[in-house]
């Protein structure tokens, strides 16, 4: 079995802390649908324009919400381009499809690399608890099947795209198979995954770590501030050199109850088969507490069951920067989703 993972099949031991609050990353932000706070760098010539369409319900049941829409950003021009569905973080709390132009930048740099980027909102705990969250995002996947290719799209080649608790949203919907089931789908529909700084394991209890200090159960500041600087290098602030502060938490509450059958069920680790289409999975150098590790140990239960996986350490990033420099082909993220996309697109044919 993969370290950390007892015989058993039990938790994994430190895998519940996220630096103590995964709620207090980037896309934490308030929900601000007008505010762009970020936005991506100036188009090179040959890129595609891009044609958006904001706030489309793809959920019109009874039971429908503001949080059931989403936003299209389309290739101009050419037609049969693939299709990404990008699903934001916040910790399964907060957050929403534009986050202050945090994920809407990251869509529309798709969009200008000729592949179309949907991005769906999702409701958020504590309101609505886990498997809701995955639910609305199958319900999404499932309408993008059923109207891209009205818009140009190949459904035959739709990626999931997602950033933290996005990551895990998108890398749960295709590992556990009851979700898309619901929709007459399965994981064949999928051609490829992204996930950016993913949670791969949702632990029971709380865990301990520090607020603070340079131990590596720290939560700091630095992990998570939404730096957005002028070249690609990015750039940190200094660390606080005393001592963290002992603290003991527990983030996934909110989201995934008490029940540690229902979290270990929720774990896209435990969820890894053979089968399971492609995902390059990439975790930030100064990253939240144990999401490196995790990152690693889901990519090898992958490859540990022939899943094609590919991991990336984005260096000199942290847990929001390593996708809010994904908005350019110069970017390393950037690059490989690009280039993740090309690869597989071409395997179809």
């Amino acid at each position: 079995m993969l370290r950390h993972l007892s015989a058993n099949g039990a938790f994994p031991d430190r895998r519940g802390f996220l630096g103590g609050l995964v709620a207090a990353a980037l896309p934490c932000l308030p929900a601000c649908q007008s505010l762009a706070l970020w936005t991506p760098p100036a188009a090179p010539p040959y890129a595609c324009e891009v044609e958006k369409v904001f706030d489309v319900c793809y959920h019109p049941g009874p039971d429908a919400g503001p949080r059931h829409h989403l936003d299209l950003y389309l290739p101009r021009g050419p037609s049969d381009f693939p299709v990404a569905l990008l699903v934001h973080g916040g910790g399964w709390q907060l957050g929403d499809k534009n986050s202050c132009g945090l994920y809407a930048s990251v869509g529309e740099f798709l969009a200008r690399n000729g592949i179309a980027a949907v991005l769906p909102n999702y409701r958020l705990s504590p309101k609505f608890k886990h498997p809701e969250h995955v639910k609305d995002i199958a319900r999404a996947f499932a309408w993008t099947r059923d109207h891209l290719a009205r818009h140009g799209g190949r459904v035959d080649r739709l990626f999931l795209v997602g950033h933290s608790a996005g990551g895990h949203l998108v890398s749960l919907l295709t590992t556990d198979p009851a979700y898309l089931a619901a929709h007459r789908l399965s994981d064949s529909a999928i051609a490829g995954v992204v996930s950016v700084s993913g949670v791969y394991c949702i632990a029971p209890g709380k865990s301990s770590g520090h607020l603070g200090g340079s131990t590596a159960d720290a939560f700091r500041f630095d992990q998570v501030f939404p730096f957005k600087a002028p070249s690609s290098e990015g750039c940190s602030l200094p660390r606080w050199p005393l001592p963290g502060l002992p603290l003991q938490v527990d983030p996934y509450s909110p989201a995934f109850g008490d029940d540690p059958k229902v979290r270990r069920n929720a774990s896209p680790i435990f969820h890894a088969r053979r089968g399971l289409p492609p995902f390059l999975i990439v975790h930030a150098e100064d990253e939240l507490p144990t999401l490196a590790e995790m990152a690693r140990d889901f990519h090898l239960a992958l490859t540990a069951r022939g899943v094609e996986s590919e991991l990336l350490c984005a260096a000199r990033r942290n847990h929001s920067s390593s996708y809010l420099h994904a908005v350019s082909a110069d970017d390393p993220v950037g690059a490989a989703m690009l280039a993740f996309i090309a690869k597989h697109e071409a395997r179809l044919g």
